[in-house]
């Protein structure tokens, strides 16, 4: 289920990769041969695997609609994770991302969030990708803009951001499977 872009590799969470960055992130590291960094998994993330593994315990086909690993394709460094909180409501996934520190202001967000959203708009039902994001993270609402994704709500902090697959078959392309 793997698959690339010219930069990122994207790598599902599985049971067992979750539980290997749960309890072991440095033979993680090892295993997928890259080198250590100690602001990934951030504690979100860890937060939320436990939680994962429980839906994927009950649910197989839930693979894919969690927490991807972004790793850097030129440098074989980790670059973060992206993903969607669950197969989502009425066809619309939550999507939620995060890049290590080092690798900010590359463009690597944006380009991860087109990927992630056009293998998204490839599943049968989906047809809307939605983003919160605080009113002062601008960073993260130039991504979501960049990636096509227009502004639908404000409540109070909180901005709400959604792109449809209609709007964004209008002009994307697939992302290169793994060969």
């Amino acid at each position: 289920m793997e698959f690339l872009t010219s930069r990122i590799r994207f790598i599902p969470i599985s049971i067992d990769l979750a539980q290997l960055i749960i309890k072991k992130p440095l033979v993680f590291y090892h295993t997928f041969q890259l080198p250590w960094d100690e602001n990934w998994p951030h504690d979100g993330l860890k937060a939320i695997l436990p939680l994962y593994v429980e839906m994927l315990e009950k649910n197989q086909n839930e693979l894919g609609y969690g927490p991807w690993v972004m790793v850097d394709r030129n440098a074989e460094e980790i670059l973060g994770d992206i993903g969607f909180k669950g197969k989502g409501r009425d066809g619309v996934l939550e999507i939620g991302y995060q890049v290590v520190i080092s690798k900010r202001n590359q463009g690597f967000a944006t380009e991860a969030v087109k990927a992630i959203c056009n293998w998204a708009f490839q599943q049968p039902g989906v047809k809307g990708v939605e983003a919160e994001c605080a009113k002062g993270n601008i960073p993260s609402q130039r991504v979501l803009i960049n990636s096509g994704f227009d502004q639908t709500s404000r409540k109070e902090d909180i901005i709400t951001f959604k792109i449809e697959k209609i709007s964004h078959d209008k002009g994307t392309t697939s992302p290169k499977k793994q060969q």
